[in-house]
């Protein structure tokens, strides 16, 4: 398969210099490794010189950074990855996914297994990372029948779609910055009517979970509360009752027990406050993921 990876970056030049190490230790290369950012300051020299990586000059924001990627794959490319600048694979990674979507044509976005998720948990080291990955590399059988489950959605931290699938779909712009949600429209739309996204359990990776480079709590906290309505409304992505259990009400617990505990990895009074001002302008009748562009 012809393979490129696209990774969206800003202000965190070393630790996506770590990934795209990892990538170059794939037993199956990539033939494009494409870096979005705003500049080509947020990526070292030696980066820029290994083989293969390529950067794409784009406005700030996770999803036109996507869509930026996304307008420079190579012609004849099969699959694309999409990948947070913070995550070690495994070395068979790449290899596996190859095999999924090679031998099931009715895939179309596929996530990897995460040995340690620090987008969802607690932040982990790269050191810590690759010794996940290298203890998993030894046990792991080649050619192991291939493992999968359907899923939700896909999730952008690391996730692979078949180009053919993907090649006119685009990252809404509209939820600008951090783009909460980005990944789950995106998916919702490729598999639509489709083979619903899966988890490949033979590909593994680790998702160090760096807090850096993100957007500020209170419009992290926002984009939380309005954009899974603007998702309901724009694609019926959601049920309501769903967005008020899983994002509403856990977002809100989670925030004012940090608050008790003294969670030092987020802003939690950036993130509350965030929560509070997006409820406001959904009882004000308005529903606009780009108003965060405002706070």
């Amino acid at each position: 398969m012809n393979i490129s990876v696209v990774i969206c970056t800003l202000n965190r030049p070393p630790i996506l210099h770590d990934t795209i190490l990892s990538i170059m230790k794939q037993e199956l290369k990539p033939r494009q490794v494409l870096v979005s950012s705003t500049g080509r300051e947020h990526m070292l020299p030696e980066t820029l010189a290994l083989p293969g990586v390529e950067f794409v000059l784009s406005p700030m924001g996770s999803c036109v950074q996507r869509n930026r990627g996304l307008d420079a794959i190579a012609p004849g490319t099969d699959l694309v990855v999409f990948m947070d600048d913070d995550v070690e694979l495994c070395t068979s990674y790449v290899a596996e996914m190859a095999r999924l979507f090679t031998d099931h044509p009715e895939i179309k976005i596929a996530n990897g297994r995460m040995l340690h998720d620090g987008g969802r948990g607690t932040r982990i080291s790269r050191e810590e990372a690759i010794k996940l990955c290298r203890e998993y590399d030894q046990i792991h059988p080649e050619n192991a029948a291939l493992s999968y489950k359907s899923v939700r959605s896909g999730y952008g931290c690391n996730m692979a779609c078949r180009y053919s699938s993907v090649a006119d779909i685009r990252f809404d712009e509209r939820m600008p910055l951090y783009g909460f949600l980005e990944d789950r429209d995106f998916s919702h739309r490729t598999t639509l009517g489709g083979h619903p996204p899966v988890d490949l359990h033979n590909a593994a990776a680790v998702h160090l979970g760096w807090r850096s480079g993100r957007v500020s709590g209170v419009r992290l906290g926002f984009a939380t509360i309005v954009n899974p309505i603007y998702l309901k409304r724009k694609a019926n992505t959601f049920s309501f009752g769903f967005i008020f259990v899983q994002y509403w009400m856990r977002c809100l617990v989670g925030n004012v027990l940090g608050l008790i505990t003294r969670d030092k990895e987020y802003d939690r009074v950036g993130l509350l406050k965030g929560n509070f001002m997006g409820w406001y302008h959904l009882l004000t009748g308005k529903c606009d993921p780009e108003h965060i562009l405002h706070l």
